[in-house]
């Protein structure tokens, strides 16, 4: 098994991308850490790996405060002696949580609330930067370790615009991946991004069909990702097979960019 032995915490693990990835860790030997500010869904996945013969525990954290975070680093240490492995994909892209609302929007900027900006900020970028600077030393204390971050295309393509915070929160995770990279290397803790295409989940129904079509056809392989096609991508980062990868970004996309 890939990841047997390790300890992984996965923040937004409660359904999506990070649900998809903690199944898949624990399918390859990991111990998980189900984190996601919905308790009861965090709980689920759980379940989940439980029923399919994993290990795994359930923590309720919003990402987005700096007790949370450190309270989910904290469990995972006194409940498994410590953490191997940091997935921070917990995001925030305003129409795909609260789906679409007249004269509510993520940009232009003119039209874009210091409310949406810090939400989208908080929780994309600043809950990347809490999950290193208290998963740093969890990983330092077992002499090293994965931290994969989540990006999104929209860091490089701003395909449609309207979306100010969220290209602004996850281009910032771009170049916050890169200097963690540099920082941390010589401790023998990788830092490496995914950066994710269109994404079946089930957040992706609040958003209009039309933009949903839209997305599609700006796509060569002609369909949206699977969760399990990022999961994959996670896992290879997780495991020892990625060894040699640090400050890179690893574009899941269906060819989206390639446009």
């Amino acid at each position: 098994m890939r990841l047997e032995g390790k300890v992984a915490a996965i923040t937004g693990a409660g359904s999506g991308m990070g649900r998809a990835a903690a199944l898949r860790f624990a399918q390859e030997g990991a111990v998980v850490v189900v984190v996601d500010i919905d308790g009861p869904a965090a709980q689920a996945v759980r379940d989940e790996v439980a029923a399919a013969g994993g290990r795994a525990m359930a923590v309720r954290a919003d990402v987005a405060q700096a007790s949370d975070v450190k309270g989910m680093v904290d469990a995972a240490e006194s409940t498994f002696g410590g953490l191997d492995i940091l997935y921070n994909n917990a995001g925030y892209w305003r129409y795909a949580i609260d789906g679409y609302e007249p004269g509510v929007t993520d940009g232009p900027s003119p039209l874009l609330t210091e409310d949406i900006w810090e939400t989208t900020i908080n929780v994309s970028l600043k809950g990347t930067y809490l999950g290193a600077r208290y998963g740093i030393p969890a990983l330092r204390r077992r002499g090293g370790g994965s931290i994969i971050n989540c990006s999104s295309v929209a860091a490089f393509r701003v395909g449609h615009g309207a979306s100010d915070a969220y290209t602004a929160a996850k281009g910032g995770v771009v170049a916050l991946t890169r200097s963690l990279a540099v920082e941390h290397g010589p401790e023998g803790i990788r830092v490496n991004c995914i950066v994710p295409g269109p994404i079946e989940t089930p957040l992706v129904d609040r958003i209009p069909p039309e933009a949903r079509e839209a997305f599609g056809a700006n796509v060569p392989l002609g369909r949206w990702g699977r969760p399990e096609d990022i999961a994959n991508m996670a896992l290879f980062l997780a495991s020892s097979e990625s060894a040699y990868c640090t400050g890179q970004m690893f574009v899941v996309d269906g060819g989206y960019l390639a446009l």
